[in-house]
């Protein structure tokens, strides 16, 4: 099979679907709710790159890492490459069978790399694209496959030696009114026994990309109350902009200091983030969102200090 529903993947399928795919199928199997969606295969990222992978060779033949021009010309031709080939009819038909469960107007198309927790990352070495049409989810699986020849992900595989390959995790999209990160251990004193939450207004990728100096919780395990509590000056969100069809940055205005999340979301989160250090046995570094007070799951880690496989 080239396509799983995330309920069927288990993170005894990491180097099958993925990690991001198989931890969130752990979740969506304990009752934890993560954005609906399915996964396509390292076996579907194998069975195109049968394809590509001669022409590929060619284009990055003597490419020199030391020129960024020269890497990046390369890699334009690599997608324009991959972009024009068919998918193949085996992977489309299965594809649109996992469409069918979809019932949002707009998904999210991560990239995920198929080696254990304990290995390298490759974190934001990929090409995430959010807000992607349901007619145009093939494209943007194929340009999730060319991601893994872009300059970044080209040096980092060179630096770590590590040549594993990716699957691609396709989500219903969450459009939050708030998000950002959880972690089970404190990330700068290591303490364990902590939950430590950032949130802030809009998509996380203001949190995770520093945009904002998000709003920061700090909850005892043992208590579960929140402790101490520092709000942000969050100046900006982000948010998708039907319009132009691009996610962009919102100016917040007075908004900018009020809280992003309320003490019992708080807590709620906090329980939920216990929750899955005690599922998986250890320390986790979450991704979430809240949206119409729903709380979602949309990533898990191992902390990098606490790396294990799972």
């Amino acid at each position: 099979m080239y396509v799983f529903s995330i309920e069927h993947t288990s993170s005894n399928m990491v180097r099958s679907v993925g990690r991001k795919s198989a931890y969130l199928g752990e979740l969506a199997r304990s009752g934890i709710r993560v954005p609906w969606g399915f996964v396509v295969t390292r076996a579907a990222f194998r069975r195109f790159m049968e394809l590509v992978r001669g022409e590929i060779n060619e284009i990055l033949r003597g490419v020199n890492l030391d020129d960024p021009t020269d890497v990046r010309r390369r890699y334009e031709t690599v997608k324009d490459l991959i972009a024009s080939k068919e998918m193949p009819l085996d992977i489309h038909l299965e594809l649109e069978q996992g469409l069918r469960t979809i019932t949002s107007n707009f998904v999210a198309v991560r990239p995920t790399i198929t080696s254990p927790m304990s290995g390298p990352s490759f974190a934001g070495e990929l090409d995430t694209y959010l807000f992607v049409e349901k007619g145009e989810i093939e494209h943007y699986i194929k340009m999730a496959w060319a991601s893994y020849f872009n300059p970044r992900a080209l040096a980092y595989r060179l630096a770590s030696g590590n040549v594993a390959e990716i699957a691609v995790l396709v989500q219903e999209m969450v459009e939050p009114d708030s998000a950002g990160t959880a972690f089970t251990i404190h990330p700068v004193t290591k303490d364990p026994n902590v939950v430590v939450i950032e949130s802030s207004w809009g998509l996380g990728q203001a949190v995770t990309k520093g945009l904002v100096t998000p709003d920061t919780f700090v909850l005892p395990k043992r208590d579960r109350v929140v402790k101490e509590k520092i709000i942000g000056h969050k100046h900006l969100m982000l948010k998708y902009d039907p319009k132009s069809k691009s996610v962009v940055e919102v100016p917040l205005g007075g908004k900018a200091m009020e809280p992003s999340l309320d003490n019992v979301k708080a807590v709620e989160l906090a329980n939920l983030a216990i929750r899955i250090e005690e599922l998986f046995g250890r320390h986790v570094n979450l991704e979430w969102a809240l949206s119409s007070n729903k709380l979602y799951i949309l990533e898990v880690r191992g902390v990098r200090t606490t790396w294990e496989d799972l």
